[in-house]
C-alpha cells in the first residue's frame, strides 16, 4: 500500500523540538509515520513510542523499524495512552515530548472503502479502528432527533433537523448504504441559493460529525489530553495540530485551564472551576497556522491550528 499522507506542519512542529540532548517522545497519532520518520531521522532520540487505533498503521511502521530499534508502534485508541506506556517497556520512562495531529489521515481519506471521503463512493464505515460504531449503523438505526443533535453538535451544521428529516424519509425507501447516496440527500436538503453561495461541499459538516460520533473523538481527545500531563517530565512539550473547531476549543480550554488563566465557561468542562493548576506554560499564546507555500503544496493543511505547552511541574 503507497503512503500517499503529508504530514502537516513538520517545520513547525521541528522547531519546537529539543536538539541539544536524547529525547523520549510519543507520537500519539502516527497515522502515515511522517512525523516519527523525519524526528527519527534528524533529532537525537533515546525512545520513540507511536500510538494509533487503525491497525493500516502497522504497514506504514515496517520502514522505520527495519530502520531504528528505538521505535515501537502500538495499536491503540491514544484515550488509553497511559495504559499503552505503563504495559510498555517505557513503564518508568517520562516523556520530553508528546504530539497529536487530530486529523485524518489522507491514506483514509483516500481509501474509499473505509467510507470517510463524500467524493469518493463507499460505504458508509468511517471507523478509524478499534470503535463499535459504524456510519451505517448510525445512519440507518438512529431516529431523526438523535441525527439531529449529532449532526448539530459535532458538525455544526445548521440544517441538521432538514438533513435528519430526509435521512430518515429516505431510509424507509431504502436502506442508505454508500457515501455518494448520503452525500446526495445532504445536498438535497441544502437551499440551492446557499449550495451556489458556498465554497465548501455541502455534505462536509455532516460527514465530520458522523466521523467523529462513531470514533467518539471529542471524549477520546479529552480524555487523552488529561492523562498526557502524568506522562510528561518537567519542562516536557505537548504538541498539538487539530483541524476543526471543536477540536481546537477543547485544546485552548485544556491548556488555559492547566496554565493558571482564568478560565471561561465551556460545555466540555462545565463541572471545572474558573482558574487551575499552573501545570503548564502556553508557549502558543494564539495558535500557529500553516504558511502558504505549505497550503499551496498540501491544501488538506489549510484548516491546521499548531497549539504548544510545555510542564512546568
Amino acid at each position: 500500500m503507497n503512503n500517499i499522507h503529508t504530514p502537516v506542519m513538520l517545520n513547525e512542529i521541528k522547531s519546537f523540538l529539543p536538539k541539544n540532548k536524547k529525547i523520549n517522545l510519543i507520537d500519539a497519532t502516527f497515522g502515515g509515520g511522517g512525523y516519527s520518520k523525519a524526528i527519527l531521522n534528524e533529532f537525537n532520540v533515546n525512545h520513540l513510542v507511536a500510538i494509533d487505533r487503525d491497525p493500516i498503521s502497522n504497514i506504514f511502521a515496517e520502514e522505520i523499524k527495519k530502520r531504528y530499534d528505538n521505535f515501537e508502534l502500538i495499536n491503540e485508541k491514544f484515550s488509553n495512552i497511559d495504559k499503552v506506556i505503563k504495559k510498555s517497556q517505557y513503564s518508568k520512562t517520562k516523556f520530553d515530548v508528546i504530539i497529536y495531529d487530530l486529523g485524518v489521515s489522507s491514506n483514509q481519506i483516500e481509501n474509499s472503502e473505509r467510507g470517510f471521503s463524500f467524493q469518493k463512493n463507499g460505504p458508509l464505515d468511517m471507523n478509524m479502528g478499534l470503535s463499535e460504531k459504524t456510519a451505517y449503523s448510525v445512519i440507518n438505526s438512529y431516529d431523526e432527533n438523535n441525527l439531529a443533535k449529532i449532526i448539530f453538535q459535532l458538525g455544526e451544521e445548521k440544517f441538521s433537523r432538514k438533513i435528519a428529516k430526509n435521512i430518515v424519509k429516505s431510509r424507509k425507501i431504502k436502506l442508505i448504504n454508500s457515501t455518494v447516496e448520503l452525500a446526495n440527500i445532504i445536498t438535497r436538503s441544502i437551499p440551492v441559493f446557499l449550495l451556489k453561495k458556498s465554497k465548501i461541499h455541502p455534505a462536509t459538516k455532516t460527514f465530520q460529525a458522523l466521523r467523529i460520533y462513531v470514533n467518539d473523538e471529542i471524549e477520546e481527545l479529552k480524555k487523552a489530553l488529561e492523562k498526557s500531563i502524568g506522562l510528561l517530565c518537567k519542562n516536557g512539550l505537548l504538541l498539538i495540530v487539530s483541524f476543526q473547531s471543536l477540536e481546537d476549543r477543547i485544546v485552548k480550554d485544556f491548556f488555559n485551564h492547566n496554565s493558571g488563566k482564568r478560565w471561561r465557561s465551556s460545555r466540555h468542562y462545565p463541572e471545572l472551576a474558573d482558574t487551575g493548576p499552573v501545570t503548564f506554560e502556553i508557549i502558543t499564546k494564539k495558535p500557529l497556522r500553516p504558511l502558504d507555500g505549505e497550503i499551496k503544496l498540501n491544501p488538506r493543511s489549510r484548516s491546521a491550528k499548531l497549539r504548544v505547552a510545555q510542564k512546568v511541574l
